[in-house]
């Protein structure tokens, strides 16, 4: 995690000289009482900040700029940067490009050499089609639009460390409880802009449509409360969770035979038997017979759901992937890895709270795409259902019920 000298999580550091303003104007037009003069390599603590384009909106920890208490300040995004545990290393000569395709589709403008060696700290990495990234740069700005925000191919670059962050994507509320707002006091709710980008401790639990979260580095309101919930559609969740890297594999795969039931499996809350050849779901939604089996979900029946959760979990995602395999037109798709138990999950390198864990969580490949340009397809249709993310290797979706989307970096 970087931190300030001061150890706080999140921290601004000007790149030149710049002005911090009240409001959103050129500073020549602005009169003294309404901007502060900010010198080179001035760092200042931050609890967010909101990204309103070539500006960014900063709210401080601690009114130290003026003498009126101002905490929310207004600066040119170019002048300032983040610094982060998160890093670029160029390692082929490669092209930014404003866009993840052919450079040379693209004209002189959309588009910056890079040579070998080049580092850069990212703000964010997200995967795009072609096996590009999609990465926001957090000290820099290139091309003759100081643009922060590009594409780069994969191969042509390794990226290092993790950082996980909530962004807001509609003006909303955070709240003390999962509860609609009229029923909270003014102490126990406050208003965050849309554009509002914090960084995460940790998030998980969903009630009644809202998402708890505990912010990293910043309190919020008279009390100062890092804990909330925001509610879903409002928020994303972006970055991968530390030490994330699975490497999991399906023994065989397996076709739904329904004729040849395979091994014999029971499941704890359940009095039925079932049969790692069968089928999880007898139809699909277009009435076909349905593709995905139990084997493929219990690695073979050597995986056997703990709890009922974990089957409902399961047959949850064999509804998602019977979508996603009518999106494409009935491609194949192959199962690297679906429920995994907790020790399990620690041996083959998965997130401490993966979802495989639940059973509603799988890693998938559709015969003959890239993981890449799957993610760039599923990302509007899955929505904020739940978890979409990509390596080179496997798409990975889960139904956690709300919207997360991040990167693997391999």
């Amino acid at each position: 995690m970087s931190t300030d000298p001061q150890g706080h999580a999140m921290y601004l550091r000007t790149k030149q000289e710049t002005y911090f303003k009240k409001r959103l104007a050129s500073a020549d037009q602005l009169p003294e009482a309404e901007k502060v003069l900010v010198p080179e390599g001035q760092t200042l603590d931050i609890q967010y900040y909101v990204d309103l384009g070539d500006h960014w909106q900063v709210v401080l920890t601690a009114p130290t700029l003026d003498n009126q208490g101002t905490l929310s300040w207004l600066v040119y995004e170019p002048h300032v940067e983040v610094p982060t545990s998160v890093q670029l290393t160029v390692v082929s000569d490669t092209l930014f490009k404003q866009s993840p395709t052919l450079s040379s589709q693209l004209s002189d403008a959309q588009k910056v050499f890079v040579k070998t060696g080049t580092q850069y700290d990212l703000l964010s990495y997200l995967p795009a089609a072609g096996n590009h990234f999609k990465i926001t740069l957090a000290g820099a700005n290139l091309g003759p639009e100081n643009r922060n925000t590009w594409h780069v191919y994969q191969p042509d670059v390794k990226i290092s460390g993790t950082r996980q962050e909530l962004r807001v994507i509609s003006d909303t509320l955070f709240k003390h409880q999962p509860q609609i707002s009229a029923e909270l006091g003014a102490e126990d709710k406050i208003f965050v802009k849309k554009g509002s980008v914090f960084w995460l401790n940790s998030y998980g639990s969903v009630e009644r449509n809202h998402l708890k979260m505990a912010l990293e580095g910043t309190g919020l309101g008279d009390q100062r409360r890092n804990t909330w919930y925001a509610y879903v559609p409002d928020v994303e969740i972006h970055g991968n969770e530390p030490n994330n890297r699975p490497q999991d594999q399906s023994p065989v795969k397996q076709v739904a035979t329904p004729k040849d039931p395979g091994k014999a499996m029971r499941f704890p809350g359940f009095s039925a038997i079932y049969y790692t050849n069968h089928p999880i779901l007898w139809k699909t939604p277009s009435g076909g017979p349905g593709n995905f089996t139990w084997g493929e979900a219990t690695h073979n029946g050597t995986r056997i759901p703990e709890n009922p959760q974990v089957v409902y979990g399961i047959v949850r995602m064999a509804q998602a992937l019977e979508e996603i395999r009518q999106i494409y037109g009935d491609r194949p798709i192959t199962i690297n890895s679906w429920y995994r138990p907790r020790a399990i999950n620690a041996a083959v390198g998965g997130a401490s709270r993966s979802r495989h864990l639940q059973g509603d969580a799988v890693d998938f490949n559709v015969s003959g795409l890239h993981p890449h340009d799957v993610y760039k397809r599923l990302d509007s249709w899955w929505g904020n259902r739940g978890g979409l993310a990509s390596a080179t290797s496997f798409t990975h979706l889960d139904s956690r019920g709300y919207r997360a989307r991040w990167a693997y970096g391999f």
